[in-house]
């Protein structure tokens, strides 16, 4: 997961919850919490490789604005075969394994909310779970579980400029009381070593089912990142998917070496 930075202001995403958790938990949060994960897991197993069309609505103010601040709108495809997030411009059809900030060279930009961000957090070990209560979220009655990934365990990467480093990070997941569907995530970095120049990190993905081919499938429809700089610069990106489809074989894939871009598979992945 990579994210680079330009400008920012220190904004949370967390949310502050209006709804009152229910006070009962359920009989075993443990093994609820399992039964959430294989859900997930499941989800991802059966994913298609598959292309969308993503358009990135961008705002950025300065420190010293006080007004909505400067605005445009980027648009690339992308797509997600297995555990890897490929990106092209619009209209092509060859996609390459690069960092998402050459094909947009300037303002804050990320990517990981296809699947990078759910296999890190619910796949394997790396994060630790504390369950929180029952919830009114996106019109669904939700379990919802907080998480931590430590420093250690992270592929959370945050750079800008030349700066960089792989950092811990925190956030919060809602789960469908009935189908155990993942219906939120969310995540927050604001513990960021000082030279890389980055004050916060926050995501929020908000998942839907969509239709892909002849079959449905849950997906971060709308998603949102804000950042703010050590200079208090602050930017807000908002992501929408679209025109998803499976990945038709007619469709050219280069990986890059190494030394030619960031990683975006699972060992080194992006953001």
């Amino acid at each position: 997961m990579q994210t680079r930075l330009t400008l920012g202001v220190a904004v949370s995403l967390l949310p502050v919850m209006s709804f009152s958790a229910e006070l009962q938990a359920p009989e075993d949060p443990e093994a609820l919490l399992q039964r959430i994960r294989s859900k997930v897991a499941q989800h991802l197993a059966r994913l298609p490789n598959y292309t969308c069309h993503e358009v990135i609505e961008r705002l950025i103010r300065p420190f010293n604005s006080s007004g909505v601040g400067q605005h445009d709108r980027v648009e690339v495809e992308v797509a997600f075969l297995g555990e890897r997030e490929l990106f092209a411009r619009p209209g092509e059809s060859h996609f390459e394994e690069q960092s998402i900030a050459k094909l947009v060279p300037a303002g804050t930009i990320g990517n990981g909310i296809f699947g990078s961000h759910a296999n890190s957090i619910f796949l394997g070990d790396a994060a630790s779970f504390h369950y929180v209560g029952v919830f009114k979220k996106d019109g669904h009655k939700a379990y919802r579980y907080d998480f931590q990934v430590p420093q250690e365990n992270s592929h959370f990467l945050v750079r800008r400029g030349s700066a960089q480093g792989l950092v811990a990070y925190r956030g919060s997941f809602w789960a469908d009381l009935e189908t155990l569907e993942l219906v939120r995530l969310e995540i927050k970095v604001d513990h960021i070593p000082s030279y890389i120049g980055v004050r916060f990190v926050a995501e929020k993905m908000r998942y839907t089912t969509m239709q892909i081919g002849d079959s449905e499938f849950l997906l971060p429809s709308h998603s949102e990142m804000d950042a703010s700089d050590s200079a208090g610069n602050y930017s807000l990106d908002t992501v929408n998917l679209e025109q998803c489809h499976e990945f038709k074989g007619d469709s050219v894939v280069t990986f890059a070496t190494p030394s030619d871009s960031a990683s975006a598979d699972r060992g080194a992945p992006d953001q």
